[in-house]
């Protein structure tokens, strides 16, 4: 690893000579360094400030959190590579390889960071309720207003604004996927009745403009998640059923929960998980990332958190972590403290308390 690192760097010095300067170069560094240490460290528990209100996020093996009075960036090592004050009342943070983008649910600001310094600040008119990034680091945040009730801000990887989206409805979730350009959000109308859940696609190839392209109601459902899979299809959880939807905006599959409780769910581009039901009648559902149904099994305990990496779930408790093998349905346990569960790949899950991370390390 280390052999690769130091060729990266000697042929990045070598192509881009003349672009070089004394502050890239110091910037390119210092983030050469924090590569290094995430990759040759060992696990084990990182301790940072005690704070109930922070929140965090994976980032670059290691981990990011944000306070209402600081941002943190530590590696697996327990080296913190970035403290920077803040003063955001209700904290919220999402993070790609690139970038943590740290924004207050509470105002309109928001700050993208690196692993050792701030990189871009903005304060927008209106609150933000969500912000995500595609794989290339692209984001949107979106915020709310009283009359268009959505506002999504697109942004390039070159941290430029790219153009805005505007919907008549209240958006709670949405999922960028680069590869080819779309872009999806599941959002709330009450309208009459039941109301009904709205997921609607947009075509963001283009630099400076967004196309709709499709919208599909479910009626009498509320959303709560969505996210582009790595086959490309769309999967969207709302509080009766896990949807997933063909890049030609297609229902392909769908399983319904209808009157249970969904006590815990999660999507991202590994594939979508629910925990449904109360007390002892839990059932566990997950599709994989390419929009199949991988697993559909009851379980006892009461899950606090859920996750998918690869072809493992990864279901938090009181006491520990359950990680569950869908192709032979193996489960093993590890216990831990309390926190927020992170799920770093098939085998290392973090939890994350209020004044340390643990790391744990399934065999």
């Amino acid at each position: 690893m280390w052999a690769a690192l130091i060729l990266f760097v000697v042929f990045a010095l070598l192509t881009n000579y003349k672009e070089i300067t004394y502050n890239n170069f110091f910037y390119l560094i210092k983030d050469f360094s924090s590569a290094v240490d995430s990759e040759t460290s060992n696990y084990q528990i990182l301790s940072y400030d005690s704070d109930k209100r922070q929140k965090f996020a994976l980032f670059r093996g290691g981990i990011a959190s944000a306070s209402p009075s600081s941002v943190s960036v530590f590696t697996t090592s327990g080296r913190r590579t970035l403290r920077n004050n803040n003063d955001y009342y209700s904290p919220n943070l999402v993070a790609c390889e690139k970038y943590v983008l740290v924004y207050d649910s509470a105002g309109g600001s928001f700050s993208l960071y690196n692993s050792f310094s701030k990189v871009y600040n903005r304060t927008l008119e209106d609150p933000i309720t969500d912000a995500v990034f595609a794989e290339d680091g692209s984001f949107a945040v979106a915020t709310r207003q009283a009359d268009i009730k959505t506002v999504i801000y697109l942004y390039g990887k070159n941290i430029k604004q790219r153009g805005h989206i505007s919907q008549s409805d209240y958006v709670f979730d949405m999922s960028l996927n680069s590869s080819d350009g779309r872009f999806a959000t599941v959002a709330y109308d009450v309208g009459v009745g039941m109301g009904e859940t709205t997921v609607t696609f947009y075509d963001v190839a283009s630099t400076n403009s967004a196309k709709k392209l499709f919208e599909y109601s479910i009626d009498g459902e509320f959303p709560y998640a969505c996210a582009y899979l790595e086959s490309g299809n769309l999967a969207v959880i709302t509080n009766q059923s896990i949807r997933i939807f063909n890049d030609k905006f297609e229902e392909i599959d769908r399983e319904s929960f209808y009157e249970a409780s969904v006590g815990s769910f999660n999507v991202n581009r590994s594939g979508a998980v629910a925990v449904v039901g109360t007390g002892t009648l839990r059932t566990v559902y997950a599709f994989d990332s390419g929009g199949k149904l991988i697993y559909n099994n009851s379980i006892g305990e009461n899950i606090l958190r859920s996750d998918i990496v690869g072809e493992y779930l990864f279901l938090q408790t009181a006491t520990g972590v359950i990680r569950i093998n869908t192709d032979d349905k193996t489960r093993e346990f590890l216990a831990s403290d309390q926190g927020s569960m992170l799920v770093y790949s098939e085998d290392t899950a973090i939890v994350c308390g209020e004044a340390k991370a643990e790391y744990l390390v399934f065999d």
